[in-house]
Order: C-alpha cells, then structure tokens, then sequence
C-alpha cells in the first residue's frame, strides 16, 4: 500500500514538475509592459516588416507580394501579442497589418517580384537591420552572449552590404540609416570586446 502510495506521489510530481518550470519568476514583468522597445528580435523584425509595409504601401509595390508577406508579418505579431498582451505598439501593428490585408485582392498575383528600392526580403538587409537593433537592445539588457551572437551576424551582413552600389536602389532614409550605423556596429563591437 506504501509503495502504491509513492508511487502516486511520483507520477503526480512528474505531472506537475513541466508546469511549474514553464512559470517564470519575472513573467509578470514582460506581460505588464505597456510601450517602448522590447529586448526580443521578433519585436525588432516586427518592427522592420511594419517599417517595410508602409514603405511598400508608398512605393506602390505590387499588393499579392505585399499581401504573401503580411501572413508571417501577422503570425509573428500574434505570437509577440500572446507574449507581451499589455504592448499597445504591437496591437497597433497588428491593426494596421490586418486593414492592409483585408484590402488586398485575393486574386492579385503573390509571385510578382518587388519593383527595386524594396528591401522587404532582401535577407541581408533585413538581417542587419533586425540584428542592429537586437545586438544593441541585448547589449542594454547586459546579455553579452546574445549580443554578440546578433551582431556576429551584423559585421557578416555589414561587409555584404558595403560592396558598391550594393544599396543604390534603396530609399534614401534607408541608405543613410545604413551609413550611420556602421558607427554604431563599431561601437558596440568596442564595447562587447571587453565584456
């Protein structure tokens, strides 16, 4: 009977054990926060695929690409909304990603290419910039590790996209966010030597 007894004990404790180590002790904090920048690189590409969809949007790019992107776009911003369900910047994404979704024609081709001076899945470009940003966020939030395995990533992406004319057809607030932030990338790069 005793052993019947631990037995049960055993298997409850298996039960219960994968429960208890999914609650994290500062959950609570990520789910209270409200605005800003977060310390997660599917914030920044996020971030990135709203920035790319209003500047698709002005560029008049053809709307079936617009709308094969928006499916990850939404997927990722419903997973952060289900991490950080207090933050009214991805709610805000969300709602805009949605409108612009539901206004695109189902039938419009989703195999139409990008007219150039989109950089929406140009990896390396997206890749920098995703993991500027990261780096740095991860850098603030004093996990070195992380960060120097995002910008690991930045100098590889750095030197494909210095090559000449790599960026000519890019809008020009993207050319001079680029410029700016190889200071930036050096700094951190600095500033992580040593950590």
């Amino acid at each position: 009977m005793r052993r019947t007894h631990l037995s049960m004990l055993a298997l409850v404790l298996c039960v219960l054990t994968p429960v208890v180590a999914l609650a994290g002790l500062y959950d609570d904090d990520v789910k209270n926060l409200k605005s800003g920048d977060l310390n997660d690189r599917d914030y920044w590409q996020a971030k990135f695929d709203i920035m790319m969809l209003d500047m698709a949007i002005k560029q008049r790019q053809p709307e079936g690409r617009i709308g094969l992107n928006l499916v990850s776009t939404i997927k990722n911003l419903d997973d952060l909304i289900k991490k950080y369900p207090n933050h009214e910047e991805l709610k805000k994404w969300k709602e805009h990603a949605a409108e612009v979704e539901k206004k695109i024609d189902p039938n419009a081709s989703r195999g139409e290419s990008w007219k150039p001076g989109c950089p929406w899945d140009e990896s390396n470009f997206v890749q920098y910039w995703v993991n500027v940003h990261a780096a740095k966020s991860a850098y603030d939030a004093k996990e070195m590790d992380k960060s120097k395995m995002y910008l690991s990533n930045v100098k590889q992406n750095l030197e494909i996209l210095s090559r000449p004319d790599r960026l000519k057809d890019y809008p020009e607030e993207l050319r001079k966010w680029f410029d700016e932030s190889k200071a930036q990338v050096e700094k951190l790069d600095k500033d992580l030597k040593g950590k």
